[in-house]
């Protein structure tokens, strides 16, 4: 059951992605206010990584199950990555994130 839950999160995660990544590349000659709301959403997708990513981490470092290592090491890596890759399309765009 815990495994399902954890399959049902990553597909959500995913999804989070790829609807985040596709208004980041449908904007096309977006007025200011466009502007401001595409921003206010990316600066929300990266805050949103980050707090996957620190629980990828805390899950990683709870983890006892040896069958479990590989999928904590998994979800840790891909959480760690979207974050960086959110974090430098919101840099590119001007947008300043302090997350910490």
């Amino acid at each position: 059951m815990e495994e399902k839950e954890m399959v049902k999160k990553k597909e959500k995660s995913f999804t989070s992605l790829v609807s985040a990544l596709g208004n980041m590349y449908n904007r096309m000659n977006p007025s200011s206010d466009q502007e401001k709301g595409n921003d206010e959403e990316l600066a929300q997708c990266v805050r949103q990584a980050y707090e996957e990513w620190q629980a990828a981490e805390n899950f990683f470092h709870s983890v006892s199950d040896p069958d479990l290592v590989d999928h904590a090491i998994y979800k840790l890596e891909a959480t760690k990555a979207r974050y960086v890759y959110l974090l430098k399309q919101a840099k590119s765009n001007g947008i300043r994130m302090n997350m910490h």
